[in-house]
């Protein structure tokens, strides 16, 4: 697969390059960069560059701004995973202090008698219902 991606890679160089080669003209041709906004104190012009230039800058801003928008998502998305696992902690301790108590509470001589006498008064009921079913 890796290989793959590099020989996809060196195909795309190769279409660049010759898509360069064959608009040479274009690309080493210089232009001065107009703004206006129509308003005689804002009007601009920038000194010449070739055009190359200009797709490079253009490149490099939009790398620029889609790299900046992907550290703030990948920053908020680092945040999340914090606030989540320090929420699964807390909750990972207060399992293990209800087990505690849970078990002391069922370890407890007094009260396992009488959970025992409540499941023994369980077991009894249904079968006194289901006597009373069979003489009726």
């Amino acid at each position: 697969m890796k290989t793959f991606k590099i020989i996809l890679f060196i195909i795309f160089l190769v279409l660049l390059a010759l898509f360069g080669l064959q608009n040479q003209e274009y690309f080493l041709t210089s232009t001065a960069l107009h703004i206006d906004f129509k308003i005689s104190s804002l009007n601009y012009k920038i000194m010449e560059l070739p055009n190359w230039a200009y797709w490079v800058l253009c490149l490099v801003i939009g790398l620029l701004v889609t790299g900046i928008r992907g550290l703030i998502s990948t920053f908020r998305l680092k945040r999340q995973v914090r606030t989540r696992d320090e929420r699964i902690e807390s909750m990972k301790g207060e399992i293990n202090s209800l087990q505690t108590r849970l078990d002391i509470f069922l370890h407890d001589p007094v009260i396992k008698k009488h959970l025992e006498d409540e499941a023994r008064k369980d077991k009894e009921q249904p079968q006194a219902a289901t006597e009373e079913e069979q003489k009726a």
